[in-house]
């Protein structure tokens, strides 16, 4: 997949553009199916329809559960992005992955200690972006966390640091510019797992 915005870290506003139209037409494609299905029940009056209209209404709490989520994962993406300039970071190594649609990834080129960040695409793909190990943009601050922007495929995802009270210690170390900046991106706390 090429992506139909410019993912060489000169603007990430194409991507935040991009992922919340995906996520919006992703909404519209079900929406108005599920919602139909739940609403015909009113109308009609059908008793035998009744398990078509429960059908109706779990999708359209479904829907609008993905595209809160979605929404969300994108705007964090977004504030990331508008605190931190994106630096291109390579090469990337694949830790894992989780059933609950987490990578887990280092950044190969950090000093000392890595980090081991914990990654979840922001519309909730479940699989690794193609071409990730050759590298990504990345905003943010790795003690903190941040967001990357995958050239090419173009995902943007949210990363924080996998094992988070493990690192308190570098991040009550960062200074507080530093501290000042995460609260401002709003990777200062753990964001919800």
């Amino acid at each position: 997949m090429t992506a139909r915005y410019a993912t060489d870290g000169t603007d990430f506003r194409g991507a935040v553009r991009y992922h919340y139209r995906v996520a919006v037409r992703n909404f519209l494609t079900f929406f108005p199916v599920f919602l139909l299905l739940w609403v015909q029940i009113f109308f009609t009056r059908i008793d035998w329809l009744l398990p078509v209209a429960i059908v109706g209404m779990f999708g359209v709490v479904w829907t609008l559960f993905l595209l809160a989520g979605r929404v969300s994962a994108t705007r964090r993406c977004a504030k990331v992005c508008r605190t931190y300039p994106l630096a291109f970071r390579s090469p990337v190594e694949k830790i894992g992955m989780e059933s609950t649609h987490t990578l887990y990834l280092r950044l190969g080129d950090q000093k000392g200690t890595p980090f081991t960040l914990r990654a979840k695409d922001a519309l909730g793909r479940g699989r690794w972006p193609v071409g990730i190990e050759d590298g990504v943009w990345f905003a943010g601050n790795e003690p903190f966390g941040g967001a990357f922007i995958v050239p090419g495929g173009g995902e943007m995802l949210f990363a924080q640091p996998k094992d988070w009270t493990a690192r308190n210690e570098d991040r009550d170390n960062a200074g507080a510019e530093r501290i000042e900046k995460a609260a401002r991106a709003g990777v200062k706390r753990p964001a919800r797992r």
